[in-house]
């Protein structure tokens, strides 16, 4: 059966009712209790995945077969936060070393990034703050954003190029117009083509490499994070990993023990049966009030396909969902209007840690106030409707928590992507971007 029969076969009025799904993990509580999606239409899909082998094509993919088939590429970035595989005491031992390099002659670093090497550092750096080390991120492309680096004097500064091509146009543009090309011998690389470093004019001895398997938005993992490396050491650097890695085995269990394929489920259901065009994701720390642009980046570059990956066909059914999101107390006084009172709908998720701060009580006080809604309201005007959400809270907020909730999110996108039979690993529009904005440049 093909999943545009799948969808055939199921009404969207039969999917809704009692709902009962909750996962805890070490550090990870989720509640999709609310998402009233009914037991029965879980199972629905569970068979097919179970019919199509999803959990073994996942385990193919840990394991090392060439599952990109557009690229004719491994997925590797599972390697790096599995203990018993290859690249994991390589990378970490690689990135010690660097570190002690960086640390040992530098206290103000800048990184220099887009895309995968920004948004994942960028997150794990206002998550884990150390005031000791300075860090800073430039993306490039417009100079205004880095002109207060242009007539400085950078010789006390550490200088990280992260591009996996090396060749990312606005990361080497702007590291050029900053530095003029002066500080090489404080310039390091972290990149997956070592000798576009080396030709660049980088130092051997100053380059973190990582496979050519591993994608942007899933490097997280590897040395493009070298800014938290810096920040917490490898203890901690480990434990993130650790967090990561029990994700990726409870996502070889069977689908009713399986977090990321529930929640993968879950997405579909309401992008392709209930017809949500957006997922909305708020985050009620402030620490992670950037995890939304993380996880927007990994499902639409991942998800935003047409596609089938064998065929070759275009489909003729929905696929990525539009991803938006913010930090809850800001959120509340922006939008939350429209979540309370609007006729579009959208698939929502409330991500807090358990604490006892206003941020926290908010939380609840919303959720609360998003699930009761106030049904016994006469006047219309004040009318809520009860409305649909799931909710992941975090024990705590820890590198472990931190390796929990990213990889759930990448593991729950890849078994998205087996629904629809796309390939979440490639992004050759991106390409073609790339392309055609180096004619103009000429």
């Amino acid at each position: 059966m093909k999943f545009q029969d799948l969808l055939k076969n199921i009404s969207a009025e039969d999917i809704l009712g009692l709902c009962e799904r909750k996962f805890s993990t070490d550090f990870l509580s989720i509640d999709q209790s609310m998402s009233s999606i009914n037991e029965a239409t879980f199972k629905y899909f569970e068979n097919y995945a179970e019919k199509h082998k999803f959990v073994q094509k996942f385990q193919d993919l840990k394991s090392g077969v060439r599952l990109n088939n557009t690229e004719n590429r491994a997925v590797t970035h599972f390697k790096y936060r599995d203990p018993e595989s290859d690249l994991y005491l390589k990378s970490l031992d690689q990135m010690e070393v660097l570190a002690k390099l960086i640390k040992t002659n530098f206290k103000k670093i800048i990184i220099f990034g887009i895309g995968g090497s920004y948004l994942g550092p960028k997150l794990m750096h206002d998550v884990f703050l150390n005031k000791e080390i300075q860090i800073d991120f430039v993306t490039g492309s417009d100079p205004v954003e880095y002109e207060k680096y242009k007539d400085l004097d950078l010789s006390d500064y550490g200088l990280v190029i992260a591009s996996k091509s090396f060749s990312t146009l606005e990361t080497l543009s702007s590291y050029l117009r900053i530095t003029e090309n002066k500080y090489l011998s404080n310039t390091f690389a972290i990149t997956a083509s070592r000798q576009s470093a080396i030709d660049f004019g980088i130092n051997a001895n100053n380059i973190l490499d990582f496979d050519v398997g591993t994608g942007g938005r899933f490097s997280i993992w590897t040395g493009i994070n070298i800014g938290f490396f810096l920040t917490q050491g490898r203890a901690s650097f480990e434990r993130f990993l650790s967090g990561a890695n029990s994700i990726d085995n409870l996502s070889l269990e069977k689908p009713e023990l399986n977090p990321a394929l529930s929640l993968a489920i879950q997405d579909i259901v309401f992008s392709n049966l209930l017809n949500f065009d957006t997922t909305l994701i708020l985050n009620y720390d402030y620490k992670l009030r950037n995890f939304y642009a993380y996880a927007q980046q990994l499902e639409m570059e991942s998800l935003g396909k047409s596609v089938d990956r064998d065929a070759g066909d275009i489909l003729n059914f929905k696929t990525g969902s539009i991803i938006w999101g913010g930090y809850g107390p800001r959120a509340q006084h922006s939008f939350f209007q429209h979540l309370f009172q609007g006729n579009r709908e959208t698939n929502s998720y409330f991500i807090s840690s358990k604490n006892e701060d206003l941020n926290f009580k908010q939380y609840k006080g919303q959720t609360k106030s998003l699930r009761d809604g106030t049904v016994d309201e006469s006047n219309s005007h004040k009318k809520v409707s009860p409305k649909r959400f799931t909710t992941l809270l975090l024990k705590n907020i820890s590198p472990e928590s931190l390796g929990e909730l990213i990889a759930i999110w990448e593991n729950k996108t890849i078994f998205m992507s087996m629904f629809w039979n796309i390939n979440p690993f490639d992004q050759w529009g991106v390409e073609l971007g790339k392309l055609n904005t180096k004619k103009e440049i000429g």
